[in-house]
């Protein structure tokens, strides 16, 4: 950690505390003075106070003089270890109720791990971690918690997708804190080793929530805990990580709410018993992600609370078989599968479904697709259509197109397959959603943009096969959330060409464009287009390329990135198409880079 000088120190506060480095409230001079000398110049220090002081709106100044008072000096005299523990140590007390728990839940993941925040909050929900405020959405007041946590600089942003936060990490020093409070509250267990599993039996207390981090590597005796330690015997969470295949008796923990299983490894003979679900009555959340296979029960009926089952496994040449009782589970909102995992039969009994993702339509009766479209309280629908196989022909995509515009709540859609669209069913849709933020509909070839999508206020991304026209582009460029947009083009129009005017695309960042005809020859853009624009992506087939760039690429001024797919090879006009394209840089205002490549988009 290497310490900022004092007037970088004086600037991060400044813009941790109160957003902006010149506002400097006078009444807190000195105050936050003496509090930047005790944090010693480090950024974590500073982030952490600075975080503390802005969740207090009222900034009264005997709180501030409150927190001035509980630091240390150890860091104005050495940045140490043991002075940045005491100052992460002040932070906790000031967390709400509501979020100390959540913020002790993180000491279940090992170091350095990227935590999704889908994950996360329905591992908090499933713990009863989550308070229900006036009936609100639940699922929404945990994101909250997730956003207020990192506010307060307790947890990394990690990995954000058009303008959403999906994933965070937890700093190595955050996360000693964390579990030095898990150990002291009795709140979180982490053993390395089965071995460290057997040595529970001298426990004096029962232990609720216990992480196996088997990350380290090392052996693993398979026979040290056959019989589970009394002390372990009321866990309620038990996550595994790391690459060994031990797994305790899981019908020994009968009272297990949330389960957790990343394991990694050349395990690919092995197969990842999980019949012994079907006797834990109380589980309410599962997520497995190995490279193996996995064996589920053939009846799973029994798990009434079970909320989310997340499945993600190395399927070999033989799909999952999910059991066929899961349509009768009555809590169940969160259904993820791997590829080629077929779609239950009597779906449409799945009433409680929020999350549907994963599943391959090949050879599902038109029953179940028309089934769908009762699936009214789905925010997020994924599915597949293989090239192969049956799928209802036009009546099955008819059926799914009907669906879709039943299904009024939904925030993600996302059709990947192949379906031509002749009946314009899903061009003509009158009710669709308007909550959608996230819509691919790839390989579903359509004669033209739909005009529902153009009215879709809250739309980020948008992936679609079209023909390429000009009307219904410029109606999608109005749209005031787009801020991805990725086209297939499979056909253009003889004499074609699709001008961006000013002001189209206001907040687009990431524009991919793809055909094997010459897209360069049928875009260009005016003055004022596509403002915000950092990443431009065309891929094109070498034979078709008409040897020019896209008129007007100098008016991306935001432009920071070029990237060219030739596919069919990158000889004969390789060498013309990057003179062209760098020609085209260095002429650029903001200079952006270029690459050229023939591995498909």
């Amino acid at each position: 950690m290497k310490p900022l000088n004092k007037e970088n120190s004086k600037r991060l506060f400044s813009r941790r505390v109160y957003g902006s480095e010149d506002n400097h409230p006078s009444q807190f001079e000195e105050s936050s003075a003496e509090i930047l000398k005790k944090c010693g110049g480090l950024p974590l220090a500073i982030i952490t106070i600075g975080s503390l002081l802005a969740n207090h709106p009222e900034r009264l100044r005997d709180e501030w003089e409150s927190i001035r008072n509980s630091l240390g000096t150890q860091l104005e005299v050495s940045p140490t270890l043991k002075g940045m523990n005491g100052i992460l140590n002040l932070s906790y007390p000031h967390l709400p109720l509501h979020l100390r728990a959540c913020f002790l839940h993180l000491g279940i993941y090992p170091e350095d791990r990227e935590i999704e925040r889908d994950d996360l909050v329905r591992r908090w929900l499933a713990e009863g971690l989550v308070s229900n405020l006036h009936g609100q959405d639940m699922e929404v007041v945990a994101k909250s918690y997730f956003n207020e946590l990192v506010n307060r600089s307790l947890i990394q942003p990690e990995r954000t997708e058009y303008g959403e936060l999906l994933s965070c990490r937890v700093h190595d020093m955050i996360l000693d804190l964390i579990l030095s409070k898990c150990q002291e509250h009795n709140f979180v267990t982490v053993e390395c080793s089965s071995e460290g599993m057997a040595r529970e039996h001298g426990r004096k207390y029962m232990v609720r929530r216990i992480s196996m981090n088997f990350s380290g590597g090392g052996t693993t005796d398979e026979t040290a805990s056959r019989t589970i330690p009394s002390s372990l015997s009321q866990v309620r969470s038990l996550a595994h990580f790391g690459g060994s295949k031990y797994i305790p008796p899981l019908s020994h923990f009968k009272y297990l709410r949330v389960i957790l299983f990343k394991i990694w490894g050349e395990l690919f003979d092995e197969t990842i018993d999980l019949t012994a679900i079907s006797q834990l009555f109380q589980l309410r959340y599962l997520k497995v992600s190995v490279e193996q296979n996995i064996k589920l029960p053939t009846e799973i009926q029994g798990l009434v609370h079970l909320e989310t089952l997340d499945l993600n496994c190395n399927l070999l040449d033989i799909p999952l078989e999910i059991p066929a009782d899961i349509v009768h589970l009555p809590c169940l909102s969160h259904l993820i599968v791997p590829y080629r995992t077929k779609l239950p039969k009597g779906i449409r009994n799945m009433k409680s479904l929020r999350t549907l993702y994963g599943f391959e339509l090949r050879w599902s009766p038109l029953e179940d697709i028309k089934g769908l479209g009762e699936l009214t309280n789905l925010r997020c629908l994924w599915l597949s259509r293989s090239t192969m196989g049956y799928c209802g022909g036009i009546e099955g995509a008819v059926a799914l197109a009907s669906s879709i515009g039943m299904l009024h709540d939904l925030r993600y859609l996302c059709i990947i397959g192949h379906f031509f669209d002749e009946s314009c069913r899903v061009v003509s849709l009158s009710d669709p959603s308007c909550h959608i933020k996230v819509l691919r509909l790839s390989g579903w070839r359509m004669p033209r943009v739909p005009k529902w999508i153009c009215g879709l206020q809250c739309l980020s991304q948008l992936e679609l096969d079209v023909e390429l026209s000009t009307e219904e582009f410029h109606a999608l460029g109005e749209l005031p959330s787009l801020v991805f947009l990725n086209l297939w083009v499979f056909s253009i129009p003889d004499g074609s060409v699709v001008i961006f005017p000013a002001g189209s695309f206001p907040v687009l960042e990431g524009f991919e464009c793809r055909s094997t005809h010459d897209v360069t020859s049928y875009l260009a853009f005016e003055a004022g287009a596509m403002p915000k624009l950092r990443s431009i992506a065309l891929q094109f087939r070498k034979s078709n390329w008409g040897g020019a760039t896209p008129l007007g690429l100098e008016h991306l001024l935001s432009l920071e990135h070029i990237f060219v797919v030739i596919s069919g090879g990158l000889e004969e006009v390789c060498g013309e198409a990057e003179s062209a394209f760098r020609n085209c840089t260095q002429l650029h205002p903001s200079r952006p880079s270029f690459t050229l490549s023939d591995m498909p988009l």
